[in-house]
């Protein structure tokens, strides 16, 4: 399973010049997503967990110039293709959900503006969360604003990953 995470973000062009090119680009992809399934949700978290768990870590990885700091991620992050990141994202998903049939994905929305906004005549903002109950995590989160949640399921999450997930709206809490 490590090593189909590590293929699938070597099919990302690396968007980082020659001279910030140290650590191997879809190993600090993969350090990164493991630590965020892990709970660890920022650049430094993501450096502190890959040098816990570093003797773990090689047994998939090559870590050739050891962990990467978490400026080495922030930059990553910055320059980054996020439609591509996406994408290979979404992928693994998929993989993962070939790999943990007994799983049980939801998507859980939840409105951010508690009523409706009368100088901008804006309604509700929802935020979609899809989640990958067994494995605790989540995998896409999406702002869908203007819809009914109904509507922004159908937007915010692509058709073959609706049919993996169990879609329950809530009502807004207004």
């Amino acid at each position: 399973m490590a090593s189909r995470i590590v293929e699938t973000f070597q099919k990302l062009e690396d968007p980082r010049k020659s001279n910030a090119t140290k650590h191997d680009f879809a190993e600090m992809l993969t350090l990164a997503v493991v630590a965020v399934i892990c709970g660890h949700e920022t650049c430094v978290g993501m450096e502190n967990f890959s040098k816990v768990h570093r003797d773990f870590l090689r047994t998939f990885l090559k870590l050739k110039h050891d962990v990467p700091s978490h400026d080495a991620f922030s930059r990553l992050f910055r320059i980054l293709d996020p439609e591509a990141f996406e994408g290979a994202l979404l992928e693994l998903v998929s993989i993962f959900n070939h790999h943990l049939p007994d799983s049980i994905d939801t998507i859980d929305t939840n409105s951010l503006i508690q009523k409706f906004n009368q100088p901008s005549r804006k309604s509700a903002i929802y935020i979609l969360n899809v989640f990958g109950l067994s494995v605790r995590a989540i995998f896409a989160t999406s702002p869908s604003p203007e819809v009914q949640q109904t509507t922004a399921v159908d937007v915010a999450i692509p058709p073959y990953l609706q049919q993996l997930c169990a879609v329950a709206p809530d009502e807004p809490a207004y």
